[in-house]
């Protein structure tokens, strides 16, 4: 059976693959090179505390930071700042870079050093708000860019935004897939699956098409927008699949 977009649109509900988006990214909107923990877009050129993730999701380490040819690790008791703004300790060798960021014996990043509780709770406020101006403004963007309604742009937005930190918190579930996946694309993870079966079995494309249709209902938009927009967040599975 030719491989359709809708089949496509089946694989990445059924897979689970829904990670290539943030609310910081969301139809290429921010690419510059350190993100938050949240997922949100930091300027300025090096890392920082509390702007020490690439795009995609993972964290630097001590090898990949600008100043590591100078850094000397001392055995000490650590107090700091983790990415989410929690008060934590640490007791070994650690080394603190000129970034700011305190790494662990290991190479991890801590993040930054001296944290106390009062200024823990001021971070968690602060990114609270940024993660939720920063979504609202990728929500409306991608609105006017789709012509979708408002409130959908921005519902879109958060959704993925709070799946980029879920992932970042801990391992994703067939349970998350399948909450999510109702969130965003209206879909129900078990009609994904069983349309995928159908259309294995009847080699039709229908089965797979109604998928898109549902998206586009549940965005607003007609089908040829939600496939315009997927196809735009999927790029590169699209061009593996040789879509057109």
């Amino acid at each position: 059976m030719k491989k359709t977009f809708s089949k496509l649109l089946a694989l990445i509900v059924v897979a689970g693959s829904l990670s290539a988006c943030s609310g910081a990214i969301v139809g290429g909107v921010y690419q510059s090179a350190w993100y938050d923990v949240y997922g949100n877009y930091c300027s300025g050129g090096n890392p920082r505390p509390g702007c020490n993730f690439y795009a995609n999701g993972t964290k630097i380490s001590a090898s990949q930071d600008p100043y590591y040819g100078n850094s000397t690790y001392y055995y000490d008791y650590w107090s700091y700042t983790d990415s989410y703004g929690y008060y934590r300790t640490y007791t070994g060798y650690a080394w603190l870079s000129s970034t700011g960021i305190l790494y662990d014996d290991y190479g991890n990043a801590l993040n930054q050093q001296d944290g106390s509780e009062q200024a823990s709770a001021d971070v968690i406020a602060q990114a609270a708000a940024q993660e939720k101006q920063v979504s609202v403004i990728v929500g409306k963007t991608l609105a006017q860019k789709y012509a979708l309604a408002e409130d959908k742009g921005i519902l879109i937005s958060q959704t993925l935004q709070a799946w980029a930190v879920l992932a970042r918190d801990r391992a994703r579930t067939e349970s998350d897939v399948s909450v999510f996946a109702t969130r965003l694309y209206g879909i129900d993870a078990n009609k994904a699956k069983n349309a995928m079966t159908q259309a294995i079995a009847t080699q039709s494309q229908q089965p797979l098409e109604d998928l898109n249709v549902d998206v586009a209902a549940h965005w607003g938009t007609t089908p040829e927008v939600s496939k315009q927009i997927l196809k735009s967040w999927y790029k590169d599975e699209v061009a593996a699949y040789g879509i057109k």
